[in-house]
């Protein structure tokens, strides 16, 4: 069962590498690099005491997974919510809730083009739920993130 979460996971982390790069790319903003993608559900704070991030940053993990057994004999039928965790820092606070909106514009542009069957028994409607956070201090001096929650259909 955990399994799907993972595979789950995976899959959101390459949407953001692949699809939300494409549209990175093409508004002129950094692109995401692969250790700036962790499949992590880590504080900021905690995260920039321990290793040296590269930002932005998406931390992407589950927050839950319901056994809702819609489909009969099935070991887990029932929705997994993940989170995408994008995290923007800089110097002065000023312009950053415009750069986190920017990055989150990509994720959830990507979100939008991969809905439909994510293979190995998971798929993806296309809904989410973004939750900006205000700035606060971290990062490069001041750090702002946004959480965009999403829930994929599992069945294995």
């Amino acid at each position: 069962m955990a399994n799907l979460c993972i595979v789950g996971l995976e899959k959101l982390k390459a949407v953001l590498l692949n699809d939300a790069n494409v549209v990175l790319a093409e508004s002129g903003k950094k692109l995401l690099e692969e250790k700036s993608v962790r499949l992590e559900n880590v504080p900021a704070d905690l995260a920039d005491e321990n290793r040296s991030t590269v930002y932005p940053a998406v931390y992407v993990y589950a927050a839950r997974m319901d056994n809702v057994l819609r489909r009969k004999f099935a070991g887990f039928s029932g929705p997994i919510r993940l989170v995408a965790d994008v995290r923007c820092t800089g110097e002065r606070y000023e312009g950053l809730e415009r750069e986190l909106a920017s990055y989150v514009e990509a994720v959830i542009t990507a979100l939008a083009e991969s809905a439909g069957p994510w293979g190995e028994g998971l798929i993806y409607n296309g809904a989410y739920t973004v939750k900006f956070e205000a700035v606060k201090l971290g990062g490069r001096n001041f750090i702002q993130n946004a959480r965009v929650e999403l829930e994929v259909e599992g069945c294995g």
